[in-house]
């Protein structure tokens, strides 16, 4: 863990993005339902401003803690995390193809369910997790003290917009449902690319952003969301540009749907 919390920098104005929500087949999981099915959007009254002054809506709560789980409702927002991201996880880990000697970064690594799964898959090389939330690092901490006493697995407090680790030092980058609260001039992704080899991969998850809606998971926090033209804008934008990058929609139980990008650095 970093001695000082590394401080983010002010955020910038958002940038335009296609926000029409458009999407085409996708894969579908094991006991999913239907892709015909779909929740309800909720009613007014589930987003009622909060009475104590000057403070925020409850949506806006919602979304400012899934950005930066912090006290008693940052431990449950992480076990939220837990149950949201558990077939995100799964499939951009297996698109990740970890082999046992791999060195495997991953940020914004919320409660460490991620992390478990990966060093049970490396051997003999190792698993990194960034996070910028203290009360996240303490839950990860916790759920994976095996790896870390056997110093398999390390965890940072630090920042994705300026990751702690050497230029060109990991194989794998894995970051699930965190891509939304990253500088839209794509920072984290340059960094990202900097300490991936060549020939590594990175597995980016998004929730399509018209879930995002539904569930309220839109916030101040919330710098940018994507449906699946807007999530190759943005990575065609990026320091990935001219790297292979391939997306595919992913339909998740009650009729919600995300987006799982892989990029391989040439």
């Amino acid at each position: 863990m970093l001695d000082e919390k590394p401080r983010e920098s002010p955020v910038r104005p958002l940038v335009p993005r296609t926000d029409g929500c458009s999407g085409d087949g996708g894969l579908t999981f094991q006991g999913a339902i239907s892709r015909q099915t779909r929740l309800a959007p909720p009613q007014a009254s589930v987003i009622e401003t909060l009475d104590n002054k000057g403070s925020l809506g409850l949506h806006n709560f919602i979304a400012q803690q899934f950005s930066m789980p912090e006290g008693m409702c940052g431990r449950l927002t992480g076990a939220v995390m837990g149950l949201i991201n558990h077939l995100p996880n799964r499939r951009a880990i297996e698109l990740l193809d970890i082999a046992e000697q791999d060195d495997v970064l991953e940020i914004g690594f919320g409660p460490g369910w991620a992390l478990k799964k990966m060093a049970k898959l490396v051997r003999s090389g190792t698993v990194t997790g960034v996070d910028r939330s203290p009360t996240m690092v303490r839950q990860a901490y916790a759920r994976n003290r095996a790896a870390i006493h056997h110093r398999k697995l390390k965890l940072i407090q630090g920042t994705f917009e300026r990751l702690p680790l050497e230029s060109a030092s990991v194989d794998k980058v894995l970051a699930v449902n965190v891509i939304y609260f990253c500088s839209p001039i794509g920072t984290a992704l340059a960094e990202a690319h900097r300490v991936l080899r060549p020939g590594g991969t990175m597995s980016i998850y998004a929730t399509d952003c018209s879930s995002m809606r539904t569930l309220q998971f839109i916030g101040p926090e919330t710098r940018q969301t994507f449906d699946r033209k807007g999530l190759e804008d943005f990575l065609s934008k990026s320091a990935f540009a001219s790297d292979q990058i391939d997306i595919q929609p992913v339909w998740l139980p009650f009729g919600f749907r995300g987006l799982v990008a892989r990029l391989c650095k040439r």
